[in-house]
């Protein structure tokens, strides 16, 4: 694997938002919210049996997002400390979706020359408006916050992938567009989670053999998901996230999709005999 990292929307479109009322029942807490996208011309390729063709890939550190700056004139207070993801290292989150995309047809390779596409990781948890209130950001106890709550909603919205749409270049904060204020209305748990601090995962499909061979970045597909913080564990829940996002892998949304993540549950296999154990073993290592 090491090789081949060396080579190298608030708004949504009607139809989505009957599968967003159909969410409705299921606290806001407990739903993973997916965006993925598709870019030149990239599909996925079927075997003559109609099953999809396996994709074989490598992964590449993309890193940490920090959310400490939203471009605005005072610093926005600074998350608070959340050992699920300030120690968390890329290996948990390797190995954590290894596993939703090989159920999707994507199997990690170290040999460059069998590597069809390189994933550029990313990952972060995202500072929502909600911590700002309690801020003297917009002076008073943050109560005139203001256009500096839209500033942070858009660029969180980008962020997570909630903005497909394009939402705040279409006047989406301006309180005198009616379309606007319907669509607020009408999305207003999607802003609701917008608002909230969120863990997020973004996944950048690039073509590894075009980048190798003839030196040009190509992206192929692209995958935000993420989860509230609130109530959550970065590290014990980014399997279950993953799993969420994963039928969207390679896949356009088209639009954002709210799916409820499955219960915990953990199977330890079949319990079998190790033998005596001595009661105090001699050391074998650090």
């Amino acid at each position: 694997m090491h090789a081949l990292r060396s080579v190298f929307s608030a708004v949504l479109i009607l139809g989505t938002s009957s599968a967003v009322c159909a969410q409705q029942e299921t606290p806001s807490n407990e739903l993973t919210a997916v965006t993925s996208q598709v870019f030149n011309g990239y599909t996925r390729q079927h075997r003559p049996d109609g099953s999809i063709k396996p994709e074989q890939y490598g992964f590449a550190v993309g890193g940490y997002i920090d959310p400490s700056t939203y471009g605005l004139e005072s610093a926005p207070p600074p998350p608070t400390a959340d050992d699920s993801i300030d120690k968390v290292r890329f290996s948990t989150i390797e190995l954590a979706i290894e596993k939703p995309l090989a159920a999707e047809g994507y199997y990690p390779t170290t040999e460059p020359k069998n590597a069809d596409i390189l994933i550029v990781v990313f990952w972060g948890r995202t500072i929502g408006t909600g911590a700002f209130k309690e801020s003297t950001l917009g002076g008073n106890g943050g109560a005139n916050v203001g256009g500096n709550q839209d500033l942070i909603d858009e660029h969180n919205a980008k962020l997570l992938g909630f903005d497909s749409g394009h939402t705040f270049d279409q006047g989406f904060s301006d309180p005198s567009n009616m379309m606007a204020h319907i669509r607020r209305e009408v999305y207003s748990q999607v802003r609701d989670a917008v608002g909230e601090d969120r863990y997020f995962i973004i996944l950048r499909a690039y073509d590894f053999q075009h980048a190798w061979k003839q030196n040009q970045v190509r992206l192929l597909w692209e995958t935000r998901f993420s989860l509230t913080q609130r109530g959550h564990d970065f590290r014990s829940d980014l399997p279950r996230m993953a799993l969420v996002a994963s039928p969207f892998f390679g896949q356009a949304t088209h639009g954002l999709q709210m799916r409820e993540i499955p219960k915990g549950h953990v199977d330890i296999g079949e319990v079998k005999s190790l033998g005596e154990v001595p009661t105090n073993p001699a050391p074998t290592g650090p």
